[in-house]
């Protein structure tokens, strides 16, 4: 890991900030999409790799776009959007 490399207590902090807000979207994990997500935000948070990326919902006609940086620099984000 180089100094700018975003450390493991924030890659945490961000995932799991980005995870509380789908579910206050989704109101439930069993929404199809979700375990992808969380499998995205899961292998970044121990890899520290980034990731950017768009993963599909289709039984709510929406997608999410994902952006996990390597760089401290930057935030994590997750952008739902309709289709």
């Amino acid at each position: 890991m180089t100094k700018a490399d975003k450390p493991i207590q924030d890659r945490l902090k961000e995932g799991i900030h980005l995870l509380k807000q789908l579910m206050d979207i989704l109101k439930t994990k069993e929404t199809q999409g979700y375990d992808e997500v969380q499998t995205a935000i899961s292998e970044w948070t121990k890899t520290g790799k980034a990731w950017d990326g768009v993963i599909e919902f289709p039984g709510c006609q929406r997608y999410a776009e994902i952006s996990l940086p390597r760089s401290a620099a930057l935030t994590a984000t997750l952008a739902f959007k309709r289709r």
